[in-house]
């Protein structure tokens, strides 16, 4: 169903935080938070799949989805998590072109979708929404490059240091003070993610424990040398 009037104001706030989405007027993200409808995902549900038609738009509401590809032999590699307030663009497509990647709940989830015709609809009224799906889609698109430069020319050790090293600064690290990281993710996402298996995780957390870098144990990560944590990122 359409989305109320609170959930309008939400969805236009939310999209704010992104960059370009500051210049698109009140009164459009208000129509298009208008033709929103509000789903709600159940755990290792899809809210669209490769090789399906795109059915639209999305924005995060509440919990978290993965986007990912899977191999015939069931190999999975995530291309990127979305929490609250991120946007999936991956099915913004015309009907006649397949998406290329699936979409799953990674916990119970609530996204609003706008549908394709809808969001096109816009975009032909207002020059400034055309720029701010173009700015996201290039973003998403440079960081899917950059992925597939980690997983050809960087080693497991280090994809996996650049990816705790970024959470530690999230978490405030500054140097000479132990940093402590949770374990959110399972050692299964976090593979899947940096485009690997379980063991190979592993062996690089226990090199980089050794390494008096990391402190480990079943419920969090402890950053102990965040420059030498960031030093094996360029090994």
């Amino acid at each position: 169903m359409a989305a109320d009037a609170p959930d309008a104001d939400l969805i236009k706030k939310l999209l704010r935080r992104w960059a370009g989405w500051e210049d698109v007027p009140d009164e459009t993200l208000l129509s298009l938070g208008n033709v929103a409808e509000l789903m709600e995902i159940k755990r290792k549900r899809s809210i669209f799949r490769r090789g399906e038609p795109g059915p639209g738009l999305f924005l995060v509401k509440s919990g978290e989805l993965k986007l990912s590809l899977i191999s015939s032999e069931g190999r999975e590699q995530i291309l990127y998590l979305a929490e609250p307030g991120k946007l999936i663009g991956e099915a913004f497509l015309p009907r006649d072109v397949p998406c290329a990647a699936s979409a799953f709940a990674m916990v119970d989830s609530e996204v609003w979708r706008f549908d394709t015709e809808n969001v096109v609809r816009l975009v032909g009224n207002s020059e400034r929404l055309a720029f701010a799906l173009m700015r996201q889609m290039a973003f998403r698109a440079n960081r899917l490059i950059d992925l597939v430069l980690d997983l050809s020319l960087r080693s497991v050790q280090r994809r996996l240091a650049s990816f705790l090293f970024t959470l530690a600064v999230r978490a405030g690290a500054e140097q000479g003070k132990p940093t402590v990281i949770p374990r959110h993710l399972d050692m299964n996402t976090v593979a899947a993610r940096l485009g690997t298996v379980r063991e190979e995780i592993s062996r690089a957390l226990n090199r980089m424990q050794r390494d008096g870098i990391l402190s480990l144990s079943r419920q969090e990560i402890v950053v102990l040398d965040l420059a030498g944590l960031e030093r094996v990122t360029y090994e």
